[in-house]
């Protein structure tokens, strides 16, 4: 028998709101595996489904036309830097057709592209619109260097000539 009553400990409001808290908490958690679990399944079901969509699928004739399909995304693949590499040797065209004095003609044309030079042989009335075309082609920006090789006159006065043109690579790309 106990003569002084015992006080009876009260529990803090806080710890009661942590409690509920917690047990809100957890039932959430548990309400999360289980969607979790369900989801996973769903999924897996999903994957053996088109597994066996993928089997049928896969052919002995699908199969060797994926080969070789990959066969030649393997030759485009080892083509592809021959490309990068290759020079537009058909600009010097469009280059000597906007840089052409109007009353000079070209009669031979030679293009060494590796070493960037064309070599061309042409005729024009006189000695200043050579010099005109001279001019044309050293103010060209693609142009390194025009060296006029050989000048001759042609039966009727007109002016033969040759040229040499340096080039700058940037106009095969």
């Amino acid at each position: 028998m106990e003569i002084i009553p015992k006080k009876i400990i009260q529990i803090p409001k806080w710890l009661n709101y942590l409690f509920y808290i917690s047990l809100i908490v957890l039932f959430l958690v548990i309400i999360g595996i289980f969607i979790i679990n369900n989801s996973v399944n769903n999924f897996q079901t999903t994957l053996k489904e088109l597994d066996g969509f993928l089997a049928q699928i896969r052919t002995p004739e699908n199969i060797a036309l994926e080969s070789e399909v990959r066969s030649y995304e393997r030759k485009i693949k080892d083509f592809a830097p021959l490309l990068e590499e290759h020079l537009e040797t058909s600009n010097i065209f469009s280059f000597l057709q906007k840089d052409c004095h109007p009353k000079v003609w070209f009669q031979q044309f030679s293009l060494d592209s590796r070493q960037n030079k064309v070599n061309l042989s042409g005729e024009t009335q006189n000695f200043e619109t050579l010099g005109q075309q001279i001019l044309i082609f050293k103010y060209d920006k693609l142009v390194g260097d025009v060296k006029l090789e050989k000048v001759s006159l042609g039966k009727e006065g007109e002016i033969n000539f040759s040229l040499s043109i340096s080039l700058n690579p940037q106009i095969f790309k």
